[in-house]
């Protein structure tokens, strides 16, 4: 055998080191808001409403969604109820601020800004369907106290105009939570069926008709009722 067909063990090829796999990334926390977790997590709750129709969502699967750890939402939420109470508690807010614009917008005509703030009440409905859906909710606690200070200061808003009408002879007398009643359930009503585009599929301007024209009747109910004044 030829001297030069085996290699001397100092001419062996050494093996090559083996360059160790790069370490996995750490996972890490996607930006939200400029690390405004709290208010990540609500605006992904009402994302999830608004795709599912529903608020059949987990805050493991809200967290998923904004990038962060399955824990990371009960730092500003003890459980999913405290999370539904908090967004009914900032659309009725938001839901208030609407209708009490549309009053003032309209002027000092009683018919004028009884319909404004009927078709306020649903023209939230319809820009809003997750905050909407969100208040009338079953899994909000409605025992908590800004639950119902919201809804009172909304309660307040109705009784407030209720009670100028009457002092004008407008509405008739007696408790103006009576007349709360039918009034709230009309606008309620015609909200939900706008929200859900049972109510007019004509566009905007004939929606817009059909709310005034369905609440203009129960006005007129309202206001046929009154003793001697002449309607607003």
């Amino acid at each position: 055998m030829r001297a030069s067909a085996v290699a001397s063990p100092s001419r062996r090829r050494r093996p090559r080191a083996r360059t160790p796999p790069a370490p996995a990334p750490r996972s890490v926390e996607r930006p939200y808001h400029h690390g405004d977790l709290r208010r990540a997590v609500l605006e992904e709750a009402l994302s999830l409403i608004e795709e599912q129709g529903n608020a059949r969502f987990t805050l493991r699967e809200v967290a998923r969604r904004i990038g962060v750890s399955h824990a990371a939402p009960y730092r500003h939420f003890p459980d999913k109820r405290a999370l539904m109470t908090e967004l009914a508690v900032q659309a009725s807010t938001a839901l208030r601020a609407q209708i009490k614009a549309a009053l003032e917008s309209a002027g000092g005509d009683l018919r004028a800004r009884f319909l404004a703030a009927g078709f306020a009440y649903v023209r939230f409905a319809l820009e809003h369907p997750a905050p909407f859906h969100v208040m009338y909710s079953s899994e909000v606690d409605a025992e908590d106290p800004r639950v119902a200070a919201a809804t009172s200061q909304s309660l307040e808003l109705l009784l407030g105009f209720i009670e100028e009408a009457q002092r004008a002879g407008a509405f008739p007398p007696g408790e103006p939570g009576v007349l709360a009643v039918p009034i709230w359930a009309m606008h309620h009503g015609l909200a939900t069926l706008a929200a859900s585009g049972n109510l007019s599929k004509a566009g905007p301007v004939e929606l817009r008709r059909v709310v005034d024209d369905a609440h203009a009747r129960l006005l007129d109910g309202l206001l046929h009722a009154a003793p001697g004044p002449p309607r607003a």
